[in-house]
């Protein structure tokens, strides 16, 4: 985690460290890197909140767009977090001195795209 809280700081990103990751905002959003104790090869970053079901009768038509989502983004997962919230998330592995000015924008690019896609399709 010590890298990406270095990249965070380094690049501006005020940013609160929280049991279950690094919690910060980039161009108005939310975001999460995902505590990787245990596997420091591993990345996720998570958009979360990006949609909440106004009633359960959305559900079936935002698991459609969540599914379309998975297949037309690359790197991109739509999901559901619980019973009415989506959240978007990014999960690569990386190697064990990663350049993460080489992707991390790139990465955050995706999950803003996914967002805007998802609520134009809802």
């Amino acid at each position: 985690m010590e890298i990406f809280k270095e990249w965070l700081q380094n690049n501006g990103y005020r940013f609160s460290v929280e049991p279950f990751g690094i919690t910060f905002k980039h161009q108005g959003g939310n975001f999460i890197i995902g505590n990787n104790t245990g596997d420091n090869s591993y990345l996720q970053i998570l958009m979360p909140g990006v949609y909440t079901l106004n009633n359960p009768s959305e559900k079936q038509h935002a698991l459609e767009v969540c599914n379309e989502l998975n297949k037309e983004i690359k790197c991109i997962k739509a999901f559901f977090f619980d019973d009415e919230t989506i959240w978007l998330a990014t999960e690569m592995f990386i190697d064990h001195t990663p350049e993460l000015d080489d992707f991390m924008e790139r990465l955050f690019a995706i999950l803003h795209t996914g967002q805007l896609k998802f609520l134009a399709k809802i």
